[in-house]
C-alpha cells in the first residue's frame, strides 16, 4: 500500500509539468502508463528528464510559442500570449510616437526622411492600438454572452482580475478629459481639434504627458504631485501586464466565435509585423536626425531606450514567427 501511494504521488508530481488542458485530455492514460513504467523499473533518471522536457515543450506549445500542436485551437493559444506581449509594447510604441511627433512639430525644417518615419510611426501606433482594442471588444461581447447563457462561472476570476487592473489603468489616465480641454483652448476659438496638424500635435502632447510617467518606472514624481498618483503611475506597467494576463485567461476559457479561429494566425502575424515596423521606423527616425540633443532618449535615458527597443525587437520576432507557425498549422489541419 505504501508503494502504491508513493507511485501515485510521483505520477501527480510528474503530471504537473504539463499544462492543465493537456492533463485533462491525456492525464488518465498517461498515469496508467507511468504506473506500469514504475512497476517495471522503479527508478530511471533518464525517464524523468524526458517527462520534464516534454512537459515543458507542452507548456510552451500551450502558450502558442512553438511548432508543437497545442492542446487547444490556434485562437486559444497564439492570440492570448500575443495580446499580453503586445499590450506592454503598445505603451512603448505610443511613447516613441509621441516623442517623434513633438520633435517633428517643433522643427522649422522638415527633412523628408524624418517626416516619413514620423508619419509611419503614427500609423503603426494607431493600428496596434486598434487591433488590441478589437480583441478586447470581441472578448467583452463573448464574455457577456456566456454570462447571459448561465455558463460564466469559469470566467468570474479572470473577469475580476481584468476589471481590477483595468480600473488602475483608467485611474492613471483619468486626467485625459482635462488634458483634452486644456489643449483645446491653446488656440483662438478652441478650433485646435478641427485641423489635422494641430490635432495631431495635441494628441502627441497628451500621449507623451501620460506615457512618460509609465515608461520611466519607479520615479519620485514631480514636485507637488500627490504620492497616490506617483504610486499609481509606477504601477501602470504592472497593471497592464495583469490586464493582459487576465484577457489571456478569458480568451482561453470563453466561447469564442468560430470565425476567430480562422483569423487567429493573421491577427498574430499582424501584431508581430506592427511591432517590428515600429522598431525599424523608430531606429530610422533616430538615424535620420529626428531627435535633438540631450532630449533624444528623454525621460528614460539611453540605456532604458535601447533596452526597450531590444525588447520590442524580440517580441516582434516572436510574434511574427508564431503567426507564421500558426498559419502553417492551420493549413495542415484543413488538409487533414
Amino acid at each position: 500500500m505504501s508503494d502504491d501511494r508513493d507511485d501515485t504521488r510521483r505520477v501527480t508530481r510528474l503530471l504537473r509539468w504539463y499544462p492543465t488542458a493537456w492533463r485533462e485530455r491525456y492525464g488518465d492514460e498517461f498515469s496508467v502508463h507511468l504506473e506500469q513504467e514504475f512497476a517495471a523499473r522503479s527508478v530511471d533518471f533518464g525517464r524523468t528528464v524526458n517527462i520534464v522536457r516534454k512537459g515543458l515543450v507542452a507548456r510552451v506549445a500551450d502558450l502558442g510559442l512553438s511548432k508543437e500542436p497545442a492542446s487547444e485551437g490556434l485562437a486559444r493559444t497564439a492570440i492570448p500570449t500575443s495580446f499580453v506581449l503586445s499590450a506592454l509594447i503598445a505603451i512603448l510604441a505610443l511613447n516613441f510616437w509621441s516623442q517623434a511627433m513633438l520633435r517633428w512639430s517643433s522643427r522649422t525644417y522638415h527633412p523628408i526622411p524624418v517626416s516619413a518615419t514620423t508619419g509611419i510611426l503614427a500609423v503603426v501606433a494607431a493600428l496596434l492600438v486598434l487591433v488590441l482594442a478589437a480583441i478586447v471588444v470581441t472578448l467583452i461581447v463573448s464574455v457577456v454572452r456566456q454570462f447571459i447563457r448561465g455558463r460564466g462561472r469559469p470566467l468570474v476570476g479572470p473577469t475580476i482580475l481584468a476589471a481590477g487592473s483595468g480600473a488602475v489603468i483608467l485611474y492613471a489616465a483619468r486626467g485625459l478629459p482635462r488634458l483634452l480641454g486644456r489643449y483645446g483652448h491653446l488656440f483662438q476659438g478652441g478650433v485646435r481639434w478641427a485641423h489635422p496638424g494641430p490635432a495631431m500635435y495635441g494628441l502627441a502632447a497628451i500621449t507623451n504627458d501620460l506615457t512618460n510617467r509609465w515608461v520611466s518606472m519607479w520615479n519620485s514624481g514631480l514636485y507637488g504631485t500627490p504620492t497616490t498618483d506617483t504610486v499609481v503611475n509606477d504601477l501602470v506597467p504592472l497593471a497592464v501586464l495583469v490586464f493582459g494576463v487576465a484577457v489571456a485567461l478569458l480568451l482561453r476559457r470563453v466561447d469564442l466565435p468560430a470565425v476567430s479561429e480562422r483569423f487567429a494566425s493573421t491577427t498574430v502575424a499582424l501584431l508581430g509585423a506592427l511591432v517590428g515596423l515600429c522598431v525599424i521606423t523608430y531606429v530610422a527616425w533616430l538615424e535620420f536626425g529626428g531627435p535633438s540633443g540631450s532630449q533624444t532618449f528623454w525621460p528614460i535615458g539611453p540605456w532604458g531606450s535601447v533596452s526597450y527597443l531590444v525588447f520590442m525587437a524580440l517580441v516582434a520576432v516572436l510574434l511574427t514567427r508564431r503567426g507564421v507557425l500558426a498559419k502553417g498549422l492551420g493549413r495542415t489541419s484543413v488538409s487533414r
